[in-house]
């Protein structure tokens, strides 16, 4: 019987072995040679036509909050961490 977990495993996008890179404005992108040339010209179309849409570095967002952009845990640092118990499930959950 096959599981939830293992069909969305099968499903899982993944990233594309062989890529090549083309240079669109000034800027290096990566693109899976498994894409049929016609798709290829397309998304090099999209993206040449939307550039400036992009950020390339914090510099491009000068209204946004530097603090926004950075995920940080505060942690007292003299707490100790506490492991938590493991919770075991049965067959059907698992």
């Amino acid at each position: 019987m096959v599981t939830r977990v293992e069909i969305a495993w099968e499903r899982r996008p993944e990233p594309a072995k062989e890529v090549q890179e083309r240079e669109i404005g000034g800027k290096k992108f990566k693109l899976g040679k498994s894409l049929g040339q016609e798709a290829q010209d397309q998304i090099v179309e999209v993206i040449a036509r939307h550039m400036d849409d992009f950020a390339w570095s914090a510099s491009d967002l000068p209204d946004i909050d530097p603090d926004f952009l950075y995920h940080h845990l505060t942690m007292d640092p003299q707490v100790r961490p506490v492991r938590q118990r493991r919770r075991k499930f049965n067959d059907d959950k698992r």
